[in-house]
């Protein structure tokens, strides 16, 4: 399922030898991954370097200096042709660059920003809610990629060899969806792109890759290990695809949106119900069902329950609550009903998880 139909957007033009994102400050304008990995120690801003050599791994961050905008970027090559860079940054001013084909496939896991891509043939491809885009590139075709000014990118980027796919997710390439056959096949001269919404899982797996909690290397096996376990939720997400319609969202949508899952994440007890959350975001109940499913990739009761069952786990493990204590502070009036569910969601009973406190 191609995914052509974004509002269209004109991209800025680059006014100074600074202009560009990660690849041209790494290794200069139209540079490839391989080539900004090469370049990392010489690069500019780059604020440490980690390597694994029994693992293969290698890892650096580079800083926005206060010029440009406040941020960074986390590099990270698992093994030849398999990169992961995270993108968490805010720049003032637009930047711009073009994207050269490089063979690979890359997965774009976005969680908050407004990126851009130039799609040839099609209106731009604007970039700005919770998903997943993929995309394939042949060697030859620059795509043109820019971000909006003060715009918080949050996105986990992994580009992989096609043959890389095939080799260690499925045994053979019959075996993927359709639509993901398109990205490891891609014709030569041919950009294939498709975009789907963010699982709940993937949202936390990335969520977890951006606020890595580890130093060192460490943190390069932590990126690894997720790096795996985001691959397999994006190759699973794609049997989905044939029953996705795809929905467009103006600005004013998306934010009544993000409010709303901000809304539920803060409201526990007792959870919102649907009439105060479509008033409190200033949508209509119908119109908030359908966008957050949509755009999140699940309901709003499955998220309500999770961001409380999560929030309960936490207590019950960490501040070492009562389970009478636990089940009011997560809205339920009744410790039986908390308990059932809790179990339903996490496999445990909540007593189970409590630690004696010390």
């Amino acid at each position: 399922m191609k995914s052509g139909s974004q509002k269209s957007t004109t991209a800025p033009q680059p006014n100074s030898a600074n202009e560009g994102l990660w690849r041209t400050i790494m290794a200069g304008p139209g540079q490839s991954l391989g080539a900004v990995f090469a370049n990392l120690e010489a690069a500019p801003q780059v604020e440490r370097i980690v390597r694994h050599p029994t693992r293969g791994l290698l890892g650096a961050r580079v800083t926005l200096t206060p010029e440009e905008g406040d941020g960074y970027w986390e590099f990270t090559r698992i093994r030849g042709d398999f990169y992961v860079v995270v993108w968490n940054f805010v720049y003032k001013n637009p930047r711009f660059e073009l994207v050269p084909g490089d063979g690979l496939i890359q997965f774009n896991f976005k969680v908050t920003g407004d990126l851009t891509l130039g799609v040839s043939g099609a209106k731009p491809l604007r970039f700005n809610r919770p998903s997943l885009l993929v995309w394939a590139q042949s060697p030859g075709i620059d795509v043109p990629e820019w971000t909006a000014p003060s715009a918080h990118e949050k996105m986990v980027v992994i580009s992989v060899r096609p043959s890389f796919l095939v080799e260690q997710f499925v045994t053979s390439i019959s075996e993927m969806p359709s639509q993901l056959q398109a990205c490891v096949s891609n014709p030569s001269g041919a950009l294939n792109y498709c975009q789907l919404p963010l699982t709940a899982p993937m949202f936390d797996i990335a969520t977890k890759l951006i606020n890595n909690p580890y130093q060192g290397a460490l943190a390069l096996v932590y990126t690894e290990a997720l790096t795996l376990e985001l691959l397999c939720a994006a190759v699973s997400g794609f049997s989905s695809l044939p029953a996705l319609p795809h929905e467009e969202y103006n600005e004013r949508e998306l934010k009544s949106l993000q409010n709303a899952r901000a809304l539920l994440m803060r409201e526990l007890a007792p959870a919102p119900t649907l009439r105060k959350l479509a008033r409190s975001v200033g949508m209509g109940e119908t119109a908030l069902t359908h966008g957050f499913k949509s755009v999140y990739g699940e309901t709003i009761s499955q998220f309500s329950v999770r961001c409380r069952m999560q929030h309960a786990l936490a207590l019950l493990r960490d501040q070492h609550w009562s389970v009478d204590k636990v089940s009011p502070a997560v809205g339920y009036s009744h410790s039986t009903s908390f308990a059932t569910a809790f179990r339903r969601h996490f496999g445990v009973r909540p007593i189970d998880v409590r630690r004696v406190k010390p």
